[in-house]
């Protein structure tokens, strides 16, 4: 799972930028090229994300970039994370907490359906459909992606 190191320079330079604006990081890839430098962002609220602000984000991260950066050249794209979002980070869990979720762990067939309760450093704690907690050891877990085909009663 691939995802921004929160002691990078560009998630130290963007994070108080976004968090000020009210949205967490969810994803942050940047990389250098010929013609300048390019950042993908992906942004979360619980509140949601929309069109406008992926524009106040992406139009103060940006010039925060050239400045910091001493180019003009910054290519950067701002999206939110999507309805049916893979995980990528286990760090993703604490951040989607009482969202809906779907995971399949190492060994399974079939997928845990829940909402996410809690997420520490080593397990998630998903609350099924069913109605039980189920706490899964990211070690165990294949895949993870949010799930909006059901909600709870």
């Amino acid at each position: 799972m691939d995802f921004a190191d929160k002691n990078g320079t560009y998630y130290q330079l963007l994070s108080p930028v976004v968090e000020g604006l009210g949205f967490s990081i969810v994803e942050l890839s940047a990389s250098s090229r010929q013609d300048g430098i390019h950042i993908s962002l992906v942004i979360f609220s619980p509140a949601g994300v929309s069109v406008k602000d992926c524009e106040k984000v992406h139009r103060l991260a940006a010039a925060r970039t050239e400045v910091a950066s001493e180019t003009r050249d910054v290519y950067f794209e701002v999206s939110s994370p999507g309805i049916n979002r893979n995980f990528k980070h286990a760090d993703e869990f604490a951040v989607f907490a009482g969202r809906n979720v779907k995971v399949l762990c190492d060994g399974e067939n079939e997928w845990v359906h829940g909402c996410i309760m809690s997420a520490d450093e080593k397990n998630v704690i998903i609350k099924t459909i069913e109605k039980t907690e189920k706490k899964i050891p990211y070690s165990q877990i294949k895949k993870a992606k949010l799930d909006f085909s059901w909600e709870e009663a």
